[in-house]
């Protein structure tokens, strides 16, 4: 079992490139040669500032680096650890899902050590990581296994149940020399080739796929039950049900009942429209409260609390986009319904029959006197293609854009959110963040699991999910929400 994770600082952790080429053709300035360019800096990088500078002479034509006293001078001289230095993208959320997970974190580098706590801490913050360690006196720098073993001890965690996470030949022998588990990464400075000559144990592509690796190390399934539940809220499409089905599993609306005698409040969170989740939960209609349209509508003992639309400007721009997509149906909604311009019988059925939806076909919905609360795309089988590459990229400055389930593209005003329709309810009601549950699987359900105390994301979530998730529960297949649910009705009756 995994406890502890090293890292790497420099091409793993932060894109550092840009701010060592900046040092370093400063130095080279100072000995008279021009800048080499900042991607060279790539392999330049790994082995520590001394090693830098004989490289980028070498390269220069100063093969016995003659000018190294002149050039290592100005690159202390000139050199800011944080200038032009971020994180890459993903790696906050995939630290903050390991720290849920309770794995210890490291961070390991050939950077002076005061600089390296220097550039962790100023990114990442002084509680992050567990211990950071750069170069020291005491200590031979990467590849040498010395940090490594003064990691280990220094956490109390054995070799055998480290991994080692960087991004060069460096990091892999130093992983390899220390006899741990490596894992190389494509985002940073080097190539899959260069990894793969020295042995990583496995590479990844994304820092969120360093969740998967852990895999069996963070539970597959892990929660933990607690009484003082007041509030449970749900998604549907992923989380309870696949996408698009017409109804749930007989035993969620008895569950719920269950809990609503118990004095919990049960709330339905969804994409779908209000017409739609009332009549899949019809057996408890009238015992549950409705944030749907993504938080654009909020519905509780029968009374609607809040409707938020979306600037007509803003509508009409996305329907024109949306009319342009070929091979997809759209549909627009509204507090009193769902308003379509489609004679595609498979959409309606689905629209009508699968989703049970208040709709009305028009020829031309910018004509139509009425607030809009949502437009939606689908494409059947999947639409994340064109909502992860154009449609989200192109809006989200404007609206709140996000995948709903993988066959649909959301768009609503920018305030609406799951999340912020849960914090209202939970204004509402006087129910605390520590007293309320949430479970949810796609980017729309990120700030519904954000806004609960006790967040949950089922096992076909995506990694965007699980990173705010406090717990894993299984996927709607094997009723994981639903075994959750039955484990806090226990506590209740014990």
């Amino acid at each position: 079992m995994i406890q502890g994770i090293i890292f790497d600082l420099d091409g793993t952790l932060a894109d550092t490139v840009d701010s060592l080429a900046y040092s370093g053709n400063k130095a080279l300035e100072a000995v008279g040669f021009p800048p080499l360019p900042n991607n060279d800096y790539k392999y330049f990088a790994g082995d520590g500032a001394d090693e830098l500078v004989r490289r980028i002479l070498s390269a220069s034509g100063d093969e016995e680096c003659k000018g190294y006293e002149t050039a290592r001078a100005e690159y202390a001289r000139v050199f800011d650890a944080l200038y032009l230095v971020e994180p890459y993208e993903g790696i906050e959320a995939t630290i903050q899902a390991l720290k849920k997970s309770g794995i210890k974190l490291a961070v390991l580098s050939n950077k002076p050590h005061e600089k390296t706590i220097e550039v962790v801490e100023a990114l990442f913050g002084k509680d992050t990581f567990d211990i950071i360690v750069g170069q020291h006196p005491d200590r031979n720098r990467k590849p040498s296994p010395d940090g490594v073993f003064y990691i280990c001890k220094e956490l109390g965690i054995p070799l055998s149940e480290i991994l080692y996470v960087g991004d060069t030949s460096t990091d892999m022998k130093t992983g390899k020399s220390a006899g741990v588990y490596t894992v190389g990464v494509l985002w940073g400075f080097r190539t899959r080739e260069e990894l793969e000559e020295n042995h990583a144990d496995v590479i990844i592509s994304h820092p969120m796929e360093l969740l998967n690796v852990v895999g069996g190390a963070v539970a597959k399934y892990h929660w933990k039950v607690t009484s003082g539940i007041k509030l449970i809220a749900t998604d549907v499409d992923g989380t309870l049900v696949k996408d698009s089905s017409p109804e749930v599993d007989p035993e969620i609306p008895e569950l719920i009942h269950k809990l609503v005698e118990k004095g919990i409040v049960f709330v339905v969170a969804s994409g779908r429209a209000y017409n739609s989740v009332r009549t899949m939960f019809s057996a408890v209609e009238n015992e549950i409260a409705y944030i749907v349209e993504n938080g654009a509508h909020i519905v509780y003992q029968g009374k609607t609390l809040k409707i938020t639309n979306m600037k007509r400007e803003d509508t009409m721009e996305i329907l024109a986009d949306l009319r342009a997509c070929k091979g997809c149906d759209y549909v627009i909604s509204t507090p009193e319904g769902s308003l379509m311009e489609t004679d595609n019988e498979e959409f309606i059925s689905l629209i009508r029959d699968g989703y049970h939806n208040k709709y009305r076909i028009v020829d031309d919905i910018s004509k139509e006197d009425c607030d809009i609360i949502k437009l939606a795309i689908f494409r059947k089988g999947s639409n994340r293609k064109l909502g992860d590459e154009y449609l989200i990229p192109k809006w989200k400055d404007r609206v709140k854009a996000c995948m709903a389930g993988e066959e649909w593209v959301d768009f609503m005003d920018k305030e609406v959110d799951k999340g912020n329709a849960l914090r209202y309810l939970q204004t509402y009601l006087g129910i605390k963040d520590d007293e309320t549950m949430a479970f949810g699987d796609n980017g729309n359900d990120v700030g519904l699991i954000s806004a609960a105390g006790e967040g949950y994301a089922v096992e076909n979530a995506i990694p965007e999910v699980k990173a705010v998730a406090r717990y894993i529960c299984p996927s709607y297949e094997k009723k994981g929400v639903a075994q959750v649910l039955r484990e806090l009705l226990k506590q209740y009756d014990s």
